[in-house]
């Protein structure tokens, strides 16, 4: 058995070096996160991810489109539709239990593995026999493969509750794990390519482009926009940025004001509710000062509104907060007071996308206690991986308005779009 093994940054990178080497028929063994570098164990290493893989039989009448995922995200106009409305249950519906029993479940996803342990003994065998024909080194990598695969039966044993990977035709199983090593929930992934598997005919799951499409679109079904601040109801746009310390609030109303000053020739007025005193203050003090745009501080609701009216003639006003973290739960009552309203303010949590998933989590819950209208997600720069912004959407339902990219003002904002972040996850425009 011709196992090859390869270290590498993401899947697109790996699935390249497999295709090189073992060709387009190639099947991934297994897949796992490593750490490389100096230091005890490896512990402040880079991770890596851990391919190994090896040359599959090769398919008759099996011709892959070579039509670009772009051009054909465009041209496709189709498929997905037909899905519409079982993905507004998939997500959130609880799965039905097989007919399988647990045990007869880990069986079924045991033998795949029981069938690559036998066909390495074997080799093993065949080398023992013909020293001269292989050196140590290989030896030395099967009987490693060997171990794994061991060690991957004794997980399953004893992990009789938990799937591993759905059993997937070979292109629906790549793009699994390409959004699974992405940061898109394990329960999340399998339930979208199941959901497509029903959908797709056995002939469509042969092009790999036209599955990883069907796939981008079936996410733009789950995604909410705002189209920035145009999809916002009342004539004058009034938009408060709330969230933690350290998101990128401050730059983010900055780059907002820009945009709005420059792209669409509106007056904007800039607000800062500060109750710290705190130094960004006095950085949005200096910017408004430069784009020569009214600059006010505010210390409570009252105050606000006064300033409201004043600003009644401006197109838009950008109000910036204090940085509050979600367990402080007295700074979080004194926010509450202020915009705990609904329709008049259109309140905007401001997220990083480097932050983890259950840190995003407790964030989003915790200001829930004032009206969340939409979700910005700076620091995209910053993130290897993306998922976890379709797994908040998925989780709380919260369009998304905004995405920062950088400190460029204003270039470095984007209004968030639903093939923006489709290609984010997928990375449709690098295929």
């Amino acid at each position: 058995m011709n196992l090859k093994r390869y270290r590498v940054n993401n899947i697109k990178e790996a699935l390249k070096f497999i295709k090189r080497d073992l060709g387009p028929d190639a099947l991934i063994v297994s897949t796992r996160q490593v750490k490389e570098g100096k230091g005890a164990f490896g512990m402040f290493g880079k991770t890596m991810l851990e391919v190994t893989a090896a040359p599959g039989e090769k398919k008759k009448n099996s011709a892959v489109s070579k039509v670009p995922a772009t051009k054909a995200l465009e041209a496709y106009s189709g498929g997905a539709d037909t899905v519409e409305n079982a993905l507004a249950d998939t997500f959130m519906r609880p799965q039905k239990n097989s007919t399988l029993s647990v045990t007869d479940q880990t069986r079924n996803m045991m033998l795949p593995i029981q069938k690559e342990l036998q066909g390495i003994r074997l080799t093993l065998g065949d080398l023992t026999s013909q020293t001269n024909a292989f050196d140590d080194h290989l030896v030395g990598e099967l009987k490693h493969e060997l171990g794994e695969m061991r060690h991957m039966l004794h997980v399953l044993a004893s992990r009789t509750g938990n799937l591993s990977d759905p059993d997937l035709p070979e292109n629906l199983l790549l793009l699994y794990q390409q959004m699974k090593f992405s940061g898109l929930e394990e329960k999340f992934a399998r339930r979208l390519v199941m959901e497509a598997q029903r959908n797709m005919t056995e002939e469509d799951l042969e092009n790999f482009a036209y599955v990883k499409i069907f796939l981008a679109r079936m996410l733009m079904k789950i995604i909410k926009i705002t189209r920035g601040l145009e999809g916002l109801k009342p004539s004058q746009r009034i938009v408060a940025l709330l969230g933690p310390t350290g998101v990128g609030k401050t730059t983010t109303v900055a780059k907002i004001a820009a945009e709005q000053m420059r792209k669409y020739k509106r007056k904007v007025a800039l607000i800062s509710v500060d109750t710290s005193q705190r130094s960004s203050a006095e950085q949005l003090r200096s910017f408004a000062k430069m784009i020569k745009a009214p600059f006010s501080v505010v210390k409570d609701k009252a105050e606000l509104n006064r300033l409201i009216s004043k600003y009644e003639d401006y197109d838009s006003i950008i109000i910036d907060t204090d940085g509050c973290s979600q367990r402080n739960d007295a700074q979080l009552f004194e926010m509450r007071e202020i915009f705990d309203e609904r329709g008049r303010i259109h309140n905007s949590l401001v997220l990083s996308a480097t932050s983890k998933d259950v840190d995003m989590n407790e964030v989003t819950r915790k200001f829930g206690c004032m009206p969340i209208d939409s979700i910005i997600f700076t620091k995209l720069d910053e993130s290897a991986t993306y998922g976890s912004l379709f797994n908040h959407a998925i989780r709380f339902k919260k369009p998304l308005s905004f995405l920062t990219l950088g400190q460029k003002v204003p270039e470095d904002l984007e209004i968030a779009s639903r093939e923006r972040l489709v290609d984010l996850l997928l990375n449709i425009s690098g295929t």
